[in-house]
Protein backbone atom coordinates (compact mmCIF):
# COMPACT_ATOMS: atom_id res chain seq x y z
CA UNK A 1 0.00 0.00 0.00
CA UNK A 2 2.83 2.38 0.83
CA UNK A 3 4.42 1.78 -2.59
CA UNK A 4 1.18 2.63 -4.44
CA UNK A 5 0.90 5.88 -2.55
CA UNK A 6 4.45 6.84 -3.53
CA UNK A 7 3.82 5.94 -7.18
CA UNK A 8 0.66 8.01 -7.46
CA UNK A 9 1.68 10.98 -5.33
CA UNK A 10 3.73 12.79 -8.05
CA UNK A 11 0.85 12.52 -10.48
CA UNK A 12 -1.45 14.27 -8.02
CA UNK A 13 1.06 17.10 -7.47
CA UNK A 14 1.46 17.59 -11.22
CA UNK A 15 -2.31 17.87 -11.67
CA UNK A 16 -2.55 20.33 -8.80
CA UNK A 17 0.22 22.50 -10.22
CA UNK A 18 -1.44 22.39 -13.64
CA UNK A 19 -4.76 23.65 -12.19
CA UNK A 20 -3.00 26.40 -10.26
CA UNK A 21 -1.19 27.50 -13.42
CA UNK A 22 -4.44 27.70 -15.38
CA UNK A 23 -6.10 29.61 -12.54
CA UNK A 24 -3.14 31.99 -12.34
CA UNK A 25 -3.25 32.66 -16.07
CA UNK A 26 -7.01 33.24 -15.94
CA UNK A 27 -6.54 35.76 -13.13
CA UNK A 28 -3.86 37.56 -15.13
CA UNK A 29 -6.10 37.63 -18.20
CA UNK A 30 -8.99 38.94 -16.12
CA UNK A 31 -6.80 41.64 -14.59
CA UNK A 32 -5.54 42.73 -18.01
CA UNK A 33 -9.11 42.82 -19.37
CA UNK A 34 -10.35 44.89 -16.42
CA UNK A 35 -7.41 47.28 -16.77
CA UNK A 36 -7.88 47.74 -20.50
CA UNK A 37 -11.63 48.15 -20.06
CA UNK A 38 -11.08 50.78 -17.36
CA UNK A 39 -8.69 52.64 -19.65
CA UNK A 40 -11.11 52.45 -22.61
CA UNK A 41 -13.91 53.83 -20.44
CA UNK A 42 -11.96 57.05 -20.02
CA UNK A 43 -11.96 57.74 -23.75
CA UNK A 44 -15.15 59.03 -25.34
CA UNK A 45 -16.39 57.71 -28.64
CA UNK A 46 -18.13 60.26 -30.85
CA UNK A 47 -20.78 58.82 -33.13
CA UNK A 48 -22.94 60.56 -35.72
CA UNK A 49 -26.61 59.80 -36.31
CA UNK A 50 -28.69 61.25 -39.12
CA UNK A 51 -32.44 61.47 -38.53
CA UNK A 52 -34.53 61.88 -41.64
CA UNK A 53 -37.58 64.14 -41.34
CA UNK A 54 -39.18 64.45 -44.78
CA UNK A 55 -41.01 67.66 -43.83
CA UNK A 56 -38.03 69.33 -42.18
CA UNK A 57 -37.85 73.02 -43.19
CA UNK A 58 -34.99 73.73 -45.55
CA UNK A 59 -33.56 76.26 -43.09
CA UNK A 60 -33.07 73.41 -40.59
CA UNK A 61 -31.33 71.06 -43.02
CA UNK A 62 -28.25 69.75 -41.27
CA UNK A 63 -29.26 71.17 -37.87
CA UNK A 64 -26.95 69.37 -35.43
CA UNK A 65 -27.63 68.47 -31.79
CA UNK A 66 -25.01 67.15 -29.39
CA UNK A 67 -26.75 64.47 -27.31
CA UNK A 68 -25.17 63.42 -23.99
CA UNK A 69 -26.72 61.30 -21.27
CA UNK A 70 -26.13 59.31 -18.07
CA UNK A 71 -22.81 60.78 -16.96
CA UNK A 72 -23.62 59.69 -13.40
CA UNK A 73 -20.82 61.87 -12.03
CA UNK A 74 -18.15 59.98 -14.01
CA UNK A 75 -14.77 61.48 -14.82
CA UNK A 76 -13.83 61.42 -18.50
CA UNK A 77 -10.21 62.28 -17.92
CA UNK A 78 -8.93 65.26 -15.95
CA UNK A 79 -11.58 67.97 -16.36
CA UNK A 80 -13.24 65.74 -18.98
CA UNK A 81 -10.29 66.26 -21.29
CA UNK A 82 -11.19 63.13 -23.29
CA UNK A 83 -14.68 64.46 -24.03
CA UNK A 84 -13.21 67.85 -24.88
CA UNK A 85 -10.78 66.22 -27.31
CA UNK A 86 -13.60 64.25 -28.97
CA UNK A 87 -15.59 67.44 -29.55
CA UNK A 88 -12.89 69.97 -30.37
CA UNK A 89 -13.33 69.74 -34.15
CA UNK A 90 -17.14 69.46 -34.12
CA UNK A 91 -19.87 72.06 -34.53
CA UNK A 92 -23.49 71.86 -33.39
CA UNK A 93 -26.38 74.22 -32.79
CA UNK A 94 -27.72 72.85 -29.49
CA UNK A 95 -26.82 70.44 -26.68
CA UNK A 96 -29.30 68.07 -24.99
CA UNK A 97 -28.51 66.31 -21.71
CA UNK A 98 -31.13 63.63 -21.10
CA UNK A 99 -30.77 62.93 -17.40
CA UNK A 100 -28.74 61.06 -14.77
CA UNK A 101 -25.88 63.47 -15.26
CA UNK A 102 -25.43 63.74 -11.48
CA UNK A 103 -26.70 60.32 -10.43
CA UNK A 104 -27.21 58.83 -6.97
CA UNK A 105 -23.89 60.12 -5.66
CA UNK A 106 -25.33 63.63 -5.67
CA UNK A 107 -21.94 64.94 -6.84
CA UNK A 108 -22.75 67.73 -9.28
CA UNK A 109 -19.15 68.80 -9.92
CA UNK A 110 -18.56 66.50 -12.94
CA UNK A 111 -21.71 67.92 -14.56
CA UNK A 112 -20.57 71.48 -13.85
CA UNK A 113 -17.14 70.72 -15.30
CA UNK A 114 -18.80 69.28 -18.38
CA UNK A 115 -20.81 72.49 -18.80
CA UNK A 116 -17.57 74.45 -18.61
CA UNK A 117 -16.13 72.23 -21.36
CA UNK A 118 -19.20 72.89 -23.52
CA UNK A 119 -19.06 76.63 -22.88
CA UNK A 120 -21.81 79.08 -23.81
CA UNK A 121 -21.50 78.92 -27.59
CA UNK A 122 -24.89 77.24 -28.10
CA UNK A 123 -27.99 76.58 -25.95
CA UNK A 124 -27.66 73.67 -23.51
CA UNK A 125 -30.87 71.98 -22.34
CA UNK A 126 -31.00 69.43 -19.52
CA UNK A 127 -33.58 67.30 -17.73
CA UNK A 128 -33.39 65.24 -14.55
CA UNK A 129 -33.10 61.46 -14.64
CA UNK A 130 -34.44 58.75 -12.35
CA UNK A 131 -31.15 58.53 -10.41
CA UNK A 132 -30.58 62.26 -10.09
CA UNK A 133 -31.43 64.11 -6.88
CA UNK A 134 -34.95 65.60 -7.13
CA UNK A 135 -34.75 68.80 -9.21
CA UNK A 136 -37.42 70.59 -7.15
CA UNK A 137 -37.47 71.27 -3.41
CA UNK A 138 -40.57 70.20 -1.50
CA UNK A 139 -39.45 70.60 2.13
CA UNK A 140 -38.42 73.66 4.13
CA UNK A 141 -34.85 74.69 3.26
CA UNK A 142 -34.41 78.21 4.56
CA UNK A 143 -34.93 80.25 1.39
CA UNK A 144 -37.51 80.89 -1.34
CA UNK A 145 -35.84 78.79 -4.05
CA UNK A 146 -37.83 76.11 -5.89
CA UNK A 147 -34.96 74.45 -7.75
CA UNK A 148 -32.54 72.09 -6.01
CA UNK A 149 -28.94 73.35 -5.59
CA UNK A 150 -27.55 71.13 -8.38
CA UNK A 151 -30.09 72.56 -10.85
CA UNK A 152 -29.28 76.14 -9.84
CA UNK A 153 -25.57 75.42 -10.17
CA UNK A 154 -26.10 74.08 -13.70
CA UNK A 155 -28.21 77.12 -14.56
CA UNK A 156 -25.42 79.37 -13.28
CA UNK A 157 -23.13 77.69 -15.82
CA UNK A 158 -25.52 78.73 -18.59
CA UNK A 159 -27.59 75.54 -19.00
CA UNK A 160 -31.40 75.69 -19.24
CA UNK A 161 -33.47 73.29 -17.17
CA UNK A 162 -36.06 72.03 -19.66
CA UNK A 163 -39.19 72.28 -17.56
CA UNK A 164 -40.92 74.25 -20.33
CA UNK A 165 -40.63 74.45 -24.13
CA UNK A 166 -37.88 76.51 -25.71
CA UNK A 167 -37.91 77.61 -29.35
CA UNK A 168 -34.88 78.36 -31.52
CA UNK A 169 -35.31 80.11 -34.85
CA UNK A 170 -33.26 79.56 -37.99
CA UNK A 171 -34.12 81.83 -40.94
CA UNK A 172 -37.77 81.99 -39.95
CA UNK A 173 -38.11 78.26 -39.15
CA UNK A 174 -38.55 77.16 -35.56
CA UNK A 175 -37.26 74.12 -33.73
CA UNK A 176 -38.76 73.45 -30.30
CA UNK A 177 -37.01 71.66 -27.44
CA UNK A 178 -39.66 70.36 -25.06
CA UNK A 179 -40.07 68.14 -22.01
CA UNK A 180 -41.83 64.99 -23.22
CA UNK A 181 -44.56 65.18 -20.56
CA UNK A 182 -45.91 68.23 -22.36
CA UNK A 183 -47.36 65.81 -24.93
CA UNK A 184 -48.16 62.92 -22.59
CA UNK A 185 -50.17 64.65 -19.85
CA UNK A 186 -53.67 66.07 -19.84
CA UNK A 187 -52.50 69.64 -19.32
CA UNK A 188 -55.96 71.05 -18.69
CA UNK A 189 -56.55 68.57 -15.87
CA UNK A 190 -53.09 69.24 -14.47
CA UNK A 191 -53.77 72.98 -14.43
CA UNK A 192 -57.00 72.45 -12.47
CA UNK A 193 -55.24 70.16 -10.00
CA UNK A 194 -52.40 72.62 -9.35
CA UNK A 195 -54.83 75.54 -9.05
CA UNK A 196 -56.84 73.58 -6.47
CA UNK A 197 -53.60 72.83 -4.60
CA UNK A 198 -52.63 76.51 -4.58
CA UNK A 199 -56.09 77.51 -3.30
CA UNK A 200 -55.97 74.83 -0.63
CA UNK A 201 -52.58 75.93 0.68
CA UNK A 202 -53.52 79.61 0.68
CA UNK A 203 -56.63 78.78 2.69
CA UNK A 204 -54.71 76.75 5.28
CA UNK A 205 -54.54 77.88 8.89
CA UNK A 206 -50.92 79.06 8.60
CA UNK A 207 -49.82 79.57 4.99
CA UNK A 208 -46.68 81.35 6.22
CA UNK A 209 -45.37 78.27 8.03
CA UNK A 210 -42.06 77.01 6.52
CA UNK A 211 -43.41 73.67 5.29
CA UNK A 212 -46.63 75.19 3.96
CA UNK A 213 -44.72 78.03 2.33
CA UNK A 214 -42.42 75.73 0.37
CA UNK A 215 -45.37 73.62 -0.75
CA UNK A 216 -47.20 76.76 -1.89
CA UNK A 217 -44.20 78.03 -3.86
CA UNK A 218 -43.82 74.61 -5.47
CA UNK A 219 -47.52 74.43 -6.42
CA UNK A 220 -47.45 77.98 -7.83
CA UNK A 221 -44.35 77.10 -9.86
CA UNK A 222 -45.98 73.93 -11.20
CA UNK A 223 -49.10 75.89 -12.12
CA UNK A 224 -47.02 78.46 -14.05
CA UNK A 225 -45.16 75.72 -15.90
CA UNK A 226 -48.36 73.97 -16.94
CA UNK A 227 -49.81 77.26 -18.16
CA UNK A 228 -46.60 77.89 -20.13
CA UNK A 229 -46.90 74.44 -21.75
CA UNK A 230 -50.54 75.06 -22.66
CA UNK A 231 -49.63 78.39 -24.25
CA UNK A 232 -46.77 76.80 -26.18
CA UNK A 233 -48.99 73.99 -27.47
CA UNK A 234 -51.19 76.70 -28.96
CA UNK A 235 -48.18 78.55 -30.38
CA UNK A 236 -46.53 75.57 -32.09
CA UNK A 237 -47.61 75.57 -35.70
CA UNK A 238 -47.55 72.99 -38.49
CA UNK A 239 -44.11 73.08 -40.06
CA UNK A 240 -42.32 73.59 -36.75
CA UNK A 241 -39.89 70.88 -35.69
CA UNK A 242 -40.34 69.41 -32.21
CA UNK A 243 -37.60 67.61 -30.26
CA UNK A 244 -38.75 66.07 -26.98
CA UNK A 245 -36.42 65.10 -24.14
CA UNK A 246 -37.35 62.11 -22.02
CA UNK A 247 -34.94 60.28 -19.71
CA UNK A 248 -36.52 56.85 -20.07
CA UNK A 249 -37.18 55.90 -23.71
CA UNK A 250 -40.87 56.17 -24.62
CA UNK A 251 -42.84 52.96 -24.83
CA UNK A 252 -43.78 52.26 -28.49
CA UNK A 253 -47.33 51.44 -27.37
CA UNK A 254 -47.64 54.83 -25.66
CA UNK A 255 -46.39 56.51 -28.84
CA UNK A 256 -49.04 54.65 -30.82
CA UNK A 257 -51.79 55.76 -28.43
CA UNK A 258 -50.60 59.36 -28.66
CA UNK A 259 -50.63 59.21 -32.47
CA UNK A 260 -54.15 57.80 -32.48
CA UNK A 261 -55.34 60.57 -30.17
CA UNK A 262 -53.54 63.24 -32.20
CA UNK A 263 -55.20 62.06 -35.42
CA UNK A 264 -58.61 62.74 -33.93
CA UNK A 265 -57.74 66.08 -32.32
CA UNK A 266 -55.23 67.48 -34.80
CA UNK A 267 -52.63 67.91 -32.04
CA UNK A 268 -48.99 68.17 -33.05
CA UNK A 269 -46.50 65.61 -31.69
CA UNK A 270 -42.70 65.49 -31.46
CA UNK A 271 -40.92 64.24 -34.55
CA UNK A 272 -37.86 63.32 -32.47
CA UNK A 273 -37.41 61.92 -28.96
CA UNK A 274 -33.99 61.98 -27.30
CA UNK A 275 -33.59 59.58 -24.37
CA UNK A 276 -31.04 57.81 -22.20
CA UNK A 277 -31.30 55.56 -19.14
CA UNK A 278 -30.27 52.23 -20.71
CA UNK A 279 -26.54 52.94 -21.23
CA UNK A 280 -26.39 50.57 -24.17
CA UNK A 281 -26.85 47.67 -21.75
CA UNK A 282 -23.85 48.92 -19.72
CA UNK A 283 -22.09 45.53 -19.57
CA UNK A 284 -21.75 43.88 -22.97
CA UNK A 285 -20.14 40.82 -24.54
CA UNK A 286 -18.61 41.01 -28.03
CA UNK A 287 -20.95 39.42 -30.55
CA UNK A 288 -23.72 38.93 -27.98
CA UNK A 289 -24.58 42.50 -26.99
CA UNK A 290 -25.94 43.46 -23.54
CA UNK A 291 -25.55 40.84 -20.82
CA UNK A 292 -28.59 41.91 -18.81
CA UNK A 293 -31.41 44.44 -18.97
CA UNK A 294 -33.63 45.02 -15.91
CA UNK A 295 -37.29 44.17 -16.64
CA UNK A 296 -39.32 47.28 -17.37
CA UNK A 297 -42.65 48.42 -18.68
CA UNK A 298 -42.85 48.02 -22.43
CA UNK A 299 -39.58 46.07 -22.67
CA UNK A 300 -38.80 42.42 -22.09
CA UNK A 301 -35.49 42.75 -20.26
CA UNK A 302 -33.68 39.78 -18.75
CA UNK A 303 -30.48 38.03 -19.80
CA UNK A 304 -29.01 38.59 -23.27
CA UNK A 305 -31.99 40.74 -24.34
CA UNK A 306 -30.52 41.60 -27.76
CA UNK A 307 -29.88 45.02 -29.25
CA UNK A 308 -33.39 46.16 -30.17
CA UNK A 309 -34.47 49.24 -28.25
CA UNK A 310 -31.29 49.36 -26.13
CA UNK A 311 -29.48 52.19 -27.90
CA UNK A 312 -29.40 53.97 -31.22
CA UNK A 313 -32.21 55.03 -33.53
CA UNK A 314 -35.67 53.52 -33.88
CA UNK A 315 -38.52 54.94 -35.95
CA UNK A 316 -42.17 54.31 -35.09
CA UNK A 317 -44.50 55.47 -37.87
CA UNK A 318 -42.66 58.70 -38.46
CA UNK A 319 -41.55 59.38 -34.88
CA UNK A 320 -37.82 58.96 -34.34
CA UNK A 321 -36.48 57.81 -30.96
CA UNK A 322 -32.75 58.01 -30.32
CA UNK A 323 -31.43 56.34 -27.17
CA UNK A 324 -27.99 57.49 -26.09
CA UNK A 325 -25.43 54.79 -25.19
CA UNK A 326 -24.47 57.03 -22.27
CA UNK A 327 -21.25 58.19 -20.67
CA UNK A 328 -21.02 56.73 -17.16
CA UNK A 329 -22.02 53.82 -14.94
CA UNK A 330 -25.66 53.66 -13.87
CA UNK A 331 -27.10 52.19 -10.67
CA UNK A 332 -29.99 51.05 -12.85
CA UNK A 333 -27.98 47.86 -13.48
CA UNK A 334 -26.83 45.28 -10.90
CA UNK A 335 -23.38 45.13 -12.59
CA UNK A 336 -21.64 48.43 -11.67
CA UNK A 337 -19.25 48.56 -14.62
CA UNK A 338 -19.22 49.54 -18.29
CA UNK A 339 -17.86 46.44 -20.00
CA UNK A 340 -16.89 46.49 -23.70
CA UNK A 341 -19.01 49.61 -23.94
CA UNK A 342 -17.10 52.86 -24.38
CA UNK A 343 -18.70 56.12 -23.20
CA UNK A 344 -20.43 57.65 -26.20
CA UNK A 345 -21.44 61.15 -27.27
CA UNK A 346 -23.74 61.51 -30.28
CA UNK A 347 -24.06 64.20 -32.90
CA UNK A 348 -27.65 64.11 -34.13
CA UNK A 349 -28.10 65.63 -37.57
CA UNK A 350 -31.57 66.48 -38.84
CA UNK A 351 -32.05 66.11 -42.57
CA UNK A 352 -34.70 65.83 -45.27
CA UNK A 353 -32.61 63.31 -47.19
CA UNK A 354 -33.15 59.58 -47.08
CA UNK A 355 -30.05 57.75 -45.93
Amino acid sequence: MARRQSLFAPRRRKKRYGCLTVLFLLLIALGVMVGLNSLANRFVKLTEQAITLPELPRALEGFSILHLSDLNAASLGANHEHLKKALEQESYQAVCLTGDMVGKSGNAQPLLTLLEVLGNKVPVFFIAGSSDPPPLLDTAHGDSEVFAPWVRQAQAKGASYLDRPWALEEEGSRIWFCPADMFELDLASARRAYQDRVNQLKASSNPAAPDTGVQLRLAEYQLRIVETKIAARAEIRPGDTIVALRHHPPDPEVLAEMRDAAESTGALLPQVYLSGQLNGGQARLPGLGPIYLPPQEGRTGGWLPGEEGISGLSVYKGQAVYISPGLGVSSYYPIPIRLFNRPTATLIQLTRRLR
